[in-house]
Order: structure tokens, then C-alpha cells, then sequence
């Protein structure tokens, strides 16, 4: 697997898994400290996985440029 292809793999796991990431989240507050009664917006979680992948990609020496809005129509 390339360092592009790499990338490419985790914006797509990122984008299916983004709208169940709250749900995703709270049942494992054991790992977390994260309660079920806090509230977790989606452009907060789109902002972290948007950071996450273009964090990887800058320590693969890419810089990826993947935005939030990059995940509208997923």
C-alpha cells in the first residue's frame, strides 16, 4: 500500500464511520471520559477525523488537505 492509497483508505473509513461515531463512542466510556449524557456534535467529530488523517498524512510528508466539507455527501 502506497502512502496516497493509505490516506485514501483512512478518509474513507473515516467517512463511513463518522455518523456513527457519537454511538460508537459512549457505550465505550470505559475507555473514554466521555459520559452519555455529554453531547458530541458531528462538526466536532468531522474536526477531529478531518485532523486525525491529514496529521497521518503530514508525517508521511503529504500534505493531504482533507476538509470537513470533503464529507458533505457521506
Amino acid at each position: 500500500m502506497t502512502k496516497a492509497q493509505l490516506l485514501e483508505y483512512l478518509t474513507e473509513r473515516a467517512a463511513s464511520y463518522r455518523k456513527g461515531c457519537e454511538a460508537s463512542i459512549k457505550p465505550n466510556a470505559h475507555m473514554n471520559d466521555v459520559v452519555p449524557a455529554d453531547a458530541i456534535e458531528q462538526r466536532v467529530i468531522d474536526a477531529i477525523l478531518v485532523d486525525f488523517v491529514n496529521h497521518i498524512g503530514m508525517h508521511q510528508g503529504i500534505d493531504y488537505a482533507l476538509y470537513t466539507k470533503d464529507f458533505v455527501n457521506t
